[in-house]
């Protein structure tokens, strides 16, 4: 048996847009596994976890936390502090070899709480960077996942065994680029690349908005104004989580940003046409190395 069909009972705590996906790609391209979600309502039915069991991704659901002793591989989809709190429910269950991974976007609160708990044996960090405005199962698909980068933070009692499963499993059924990274590492550099971004997209569009009184704003926004807000419409409570979540990471990066854009006001407000030139200029160059080539 190789690596990858050592583990075929896969299991999810939440299904939203990156789990759903996720699933998805596991049906696809491991047909025969089993694939099981919780339904943490326990007394009703969950429409996602409903729907997705009607598609053909999930094999069975379960409202039986214990039930997770079958699991060869629990994926944690819910919002990051969701996770954490699921973590000392599932500890008594988790088979012996079990990896348990998750896909949030921060890292640095889930680790504190993975030693804290004592599943630092099991835990690989796992943070899928795609997504799109949209959320929920209903929006999942697996090609979402195709040539991203796939972030893992493992830590360091997990087996090598397991991390090499892992990184197999990303490379060869979710098809993302398979990036192994410190945790640290991890988080600061998703407070500059994505966290900070959403704050300061969702800045732009509640300055727009205050000054809007006339409608005019909101009839004139066309394609510009739409590209770089397109990620205001994501979900407000999981950013809430995101923001407090890397608290730190993100006002660093903030304060940053603040002190370049304090530059610009500066050149504007003395008609510095060689500072206004060189802010433009310099931001040109490295956008245009971050995305020349599309093959990296």
């Amino acid at each position: 048996m190789d690596l990858l069909h050592s583990r075929s009972h896969f299991g999810f705590i939440g299904l939203g847009l990156i789990g759903g996906s996720v699933a998805r790609c596991i049906r696809r391209e491991l047909p025969d596994a089993r694939i099981s979600a919780y339904n943490y309502y326990e007394t009703k039915k969950h429409p996602r976890l409903e729907k997705a069991l009607a598609d053909g991704v999930l094999t069975d659901i379960t409202t039986d936390i214990s039930r997770v002793s079958d699991w060869d591989v629990i994926f944690l989809c819910a919002p990051v502090r969701t996770n954490v709190a699921y973590l000392t429910r599932l500890k008594p269950y988790l088979k012996a070899d079990c990896i348990l991974t998750d896909v949030g976007s921060v890292k640095g609160e889930i680790y504190h709480a993975i030693r804290n708990v004592g599943l630092d044996h099991c835990f690989i960090g796992g943070h899928p960077m795609a997504g799109t405005e949209h959320i929920g199962y209903e929006y999942s698909f697996a090609e979402l996942l195709r040539d991203c980068y796939y972030i893992l933070t493992p830590t360091d009692r997990i087996p090598e065994e397991s991390i090499a499963w892992m990184q197999e499993f990303v490379r060869s059924v979710t098809h993302s680029r398979c990036v192994t990274i410190d945790v640290n590492e991890h988080d600061e550099a998703t407070a500059g690349i994505s966290h900070a971004p959403h704050v300061i997209s969702a800045a732009l569009v509640n300055a727009v908005r205050a000054r809007d009184d006339k409608g005019m704003y909101r009839l004139l926004a066309a394609g510009g104004f739409r590209d770089i807000t397109r990620i205001s419409s994501s979900s407000p409570e999981m950013w809430k989580s995101i923001c407090l979540a890397n608290r730190d990471a993100i006002l660093e990066f903030l304060q940053e940003y603040r002190n370049i854009l304090g530059t610009m006001e500066q050149a504007i407000r003395e008609s510095n046409e060689e500072d206004i030139e060189h802010f433009f200029a310099t931001a040109k160059e490295y956008r245009d190395q971050l995305f020349s080539d599309d093959s990296k």
